[in-house]
């Protein structure tokens, strides 16, 4: 008889999938916990990175979803828009430069109101329907196109209800719900701006001029943002322009608020990895003696190391959907007063990167494997 017959028989019914399936049976216990811990590593790095996003889009949505390319504000504002003031003039002298497309005003200010029912502060965003500058996320309704119109994000407003904003008691009529949208975490109506500059002249009795906060403008086909907005900053007194994104980027407090939270995730990210890498690496180690047995059959490396990679794959896999679940539970119990969404993006590529990560850790593991002599098998320990 062919020695390598029986050889051949034994390594051929040995699957990867059915080697690691038999071992995390014999081991629910000891798997259990690896997957419980993984979970909640997972579930940690979702709900801080779930928390961070609804944080600053609290506090900055309102610029994010702006439908426009890029913002110009006031030089002596610092890049902040609530600190900057412009002449309506500049809105022509904006749309004069080369590379422009169009541009319109938007102002902001914060003010108290009789909304839902209760004296509250909102965040009162005046734009030009027509223009660049409009807000984005509308979930129903449509935008204000008339005077007394508002679109509002926050504050548990219905369409139809009535806003009253003091002082000076400008009425506005809900016509339309956004979401994503706020500023400042504060309850955020979008107005046309001839309604803007009603209610600032309502409140502010006297006032000789209604001042915009920044011209938001779009440029023409083919041109950079970027750009066109140095050219903005050169041409006309007394302004900084930035392409829309540059503009949130600089908006005081929210550089720090986004490192403080992606540095807590990574760590606990990287904390994840190390507990699946030296779980598997441990677990190969005791079990050198069975690996070594299986090689001297005539198991290959390849299988071996491929069992491994199924049970990383199945534990990752198995703890992402826990923690996929908790996050859900957590969201959905969580009374921040700020809207928190858990975004599929999210879920997706935490799980990936979890995923890819963890195999690479299970290299290790891997590695002993491959250095496995069958030649050693009765002395096996």
């Amino acid at each position: 008889m062919d020695p390598e017959v029986p050889r051949a028989r034994w390594s051929g019914t040995i699957t990867p999938m059915g080697l690691a399936g038999t071992e995390m049976r014999r081991a629910k216990l000891r798997f259990g916990l690896l997957t419980g811990a993984v979970a909640l590593l997972v579930f940690l790095v979702l709900l801080l990175s779930t928390l961070s996003n609804a944080l600053v889009t609290s506090l900055v949505g309102a610029l994010q979803g702006l439908q426009t390319q890029g913002l110009v504000y006031a030089d002596s504002a610092r890049d902040n828009i609530v600190a900057s003031r412009l002449p309506a003039e500049s809105v022509a002298a904006v749309a004069d430069v080369p590379g422009v497309a169009s541009a319109a005003g938007l102002g902001t200010f914060t003010t108290k109101a009789e909304l839902g029912g209760e004296a509250t502060e909102v965040q009162v965003f005046g734009f030009e329907p027509a223009g660049p500058g409009a807000p984005s996320g509308l979930s129903s309704g449509t935008l204000p196109q008339e005077p007394g119109e508002a679109a509002v994000d926050g504050g548990g407003v219905a369409i139809g209800d009535e806003i009253v904003l003091t002082p000076g008691g400008t009425q506005l009529t809900v016509v339309g719900l956004i979401r994503g949208a706020q500023f400042n975490a504060l309850p955020t109506a979008y107005v046309s701006l001839d309604t803007y500059g009603q209610a600032v002249a309502d409140a502010n009795p006297g006032l000789p001029f209604v001042p915009i906060n920044a011209v938001a403008f779009d440029v023409e086909d083919g041109q950079d943002p970027a750009a066109v907005a140095d050219v903005i900053a050169s041409t006309v007194t007394g302004v900084s322009a930035y392409p829309l994104g540059t503009a949130v980027d600089l908006i005081p407090g929210i550089e720090s608020i986004t490192q403080s939270f992606g540095i807590l995730a990574g760590l606990t990210f990287v904390i994840g990895i190390v507990v699946i890498g030296f779980f598997f690496l441990i677990l190969t180690v005791q079990k050198m003696r069975a690996f070594t047995l299986l090689r001297a059959i005539g198991t290959s490396n390849g299988r071996l190391a491929a069992s491994v990679a199924v049970q990383i794959v199945i534990v990752v896999l198995v703890a992402s959907a826990l923690a996929v679940l908790l996050t859900l539970l957590a969201v959905r119990g969580l009374n921040t007063g700020i809207p928190v969404t858990l975004q599929p993006g999210l879920i997706f590529g935490t799980v990936l990167a979890v995923l890819i990560f963890s195999l690479l850790a299970g290299l290790l593991s891997i590695r002993r494997i491959v250095r496995i002599d069958p030649a050693t098998a009765v002395g096996a320990r």
